[in-house]
Parts: structure tokens; C-alpha cells; sequence
């Protein structure tokens, strides 16, 4: 499992092709989906995001969109902004998915261009791209860990008749919350660890990815950390925890 501990997608430069007449495609990197990037798509839309300097990306993810529901994606990388070759990190077969979350892992170093491609048809909405360091959560998730990716985004709410059958059913989104819990957290590794991840979340929306699935990811805000407790047992552990909302799920693509 890895969590982020930064997000770069905030100092570059974005622009996508083609170009969009209903959203502001820097909307993406605001930090939250309060405002969302949607397009039309026609074949395929191009989203590039140039650095000035060069920088070490350990993830990337996609958040608030329903590019899971698209054809494919592929996610190129190169060292320079003009001249040199991009390296295809990402090329991946899409489909059917009630995903509105996205992650991979890329651990790519010294980038200064970053170009996503998405196929496919239909309308493209993007809430949010975010890109940096992670960490990885040591001996990974817990037994009894609540995994939202998991879960249909969804409740419902009905009236029930004389004759007790439900009548006026609807549905409405829900909030999740989770967290993560490391018992035998080492210590050692805490402040350029476990604390980075803690204070960044603690502030800005942060994505977890817990293994290799691009799905099997989510977005967490809302985070309230835990001290840490010293360990039973010895100094060089000890006992932390942050509890958070998540979403990885749309109630859109349900209907």
C-alpha cells in the first residue's frame, strides 16, 4: 500500500488537445473537485503538464473522473520539454468501471513532461490530476481494514406501503470513512516517513493505491491523524493511525 506524500500537479504548466469551450483545463490542479475539466471526446484528448525543472514522480492519479468507463490510457514521460523522446510508462485497456479513482504507481525520476492520453468516446470529465512522492504504508494494511474502493457508492431511502412493500425509492451518494492503522510503525523512518504522509494529509487531498490494480485506489480528505503511542514492547516501534473520508466511487456510473 502506498499513500501520497505530495503533489507536484499544482507548479505545472497544463494544456490539453484538443482544447475544451466548457472548462478551464488548470481546473485540474486545484486541489480539490470543486470544479471539474469536461470535454467532448472524439477519438482521443491529449493532457499535457510541462515542469520547469525536473522533478521525481513516484505516482500519478486521476480523481472525480469517469475515464475508467473509456477505451484506453497512456501516460508518457520525458526528461526534457522539447527535443527529447517520451518514454511510454502507461498504456493500459480501459472499460466497464464504477471507478471515479485512478492511481498508478510510475516511480519515474528527473521529468519534466508528463502527457496523458485518453481514448475513447463520449463526454471526459476530470476533477483532478496529482502527481509526487509516496510512502509505503510498512508490512502494508491491517487485518479488519476497510477497503472503499469495495463498496458501491450508494444508499437508498424508501417510503414502505400498507402492505409493507417499499414505494418512493431513491438513492443518494454516501460518506465513506476509513483508516489506516500501523501498529509496529518504525521509528526510525518516522520523520521522513510516516510524518510526511501524515502532514500533507492532514491539509490536501491525498490518493492511496493498496496494490497493483489501478481501481484498487482511492481518494482520502478529511484526515485527523493519531499521536502516535509508544510501543509495548519496544522504542525502535510504535503505534500510529489516521482516520479519514474516502471516495473511489460515483453514484453516476451506477445509472
Amino acid at each position: 500500500m502506498i499513500v501520497a506524500t505530495s503533489n507536484v500537479a499544482v507548479a505545472a504548466g497544463i494544456t490539453a488537445t484538443p482544447d475544451s469551450s466548457l472548462q478551464d483545463i488548470n481546473v485540474i490542479a486545484d486541489g480539490d473537485y470543486s470544479s471539474v475539466f469536461t470535454d467532448a471526446l472524439s477519438g482521443q484528448v491529449v493532457i499535457d503538464m510541462a515542469f520547469q525543472a525536473p522533478l521525481d514522480i513516484g505516482y500519478i492519479a486521476l480523481g472525480g473522473t469517469n475515464i475508467a468507463r473509456k477505451t484506453s490510457i497512456k501516460i508518457e514521460t520525458s526528461i526534457s520539454l522539447t527535443g527529447t523522446p517520451a518514454v511510454e510508462i502507461i498504456n493500459d485497456t480501459l472499460g466497464s468501471s464504477e471507478s471515479s479513482v485512478m492511481m498508478y504507481k510510475i516511480d519515474a525520476t528527473a521529468i519534466k513532461h508528463v502527457s496523458i492520453t485518453v481514448t475513447g468516446v463520449g463526454s471526459i470529465s476530470i476533477a483532478e490530476i496529482a502527481m509526487g512522492d509516496y510512502y509505503e504504508i510498512p508490512r502494508g494494511e491491517q487485518a479488519g481494514f476497510q477497503r472503499p474502493w469495495s463498496v458501491p457508492n450508494i444508499k437508498a431511502r424508501s417510503s414502505v406501503g400498507l402492505d409493507s412493500s417499499p414505494v418512493n425509492l431513491s438513492y443518494e451518494s454516501r460518506t465513506l470513512r476509513t483508516s489506516i492503522s500501523v501498529p509496529n510503525n518504525i521509528m526510525a523512518d518516522f520523520d521522513s516517513g510516516w510524518y510526511e504522509f501524515i502532514r500533507f494529509a492532514a491539509n490536501n487531498t491525498f490518493y492511496v493505491l493498496e496494490d497493483g490494480n489501478k481501481f484498487h485506489s482511492y481518494a482520502g480528505f478529511n484526515a485527523v491523524p493519531a499521536m502516535t503511542a509508544a510501543h509495548s514492547q519496544t522504542r525502535t516501534l510504535g503505534v500510529s493511525a489516521v482516520s479519514f473520508n474516502a471516495f473511489a466511487k460515483s453514484t453516476e456510473a451506477l445509472f
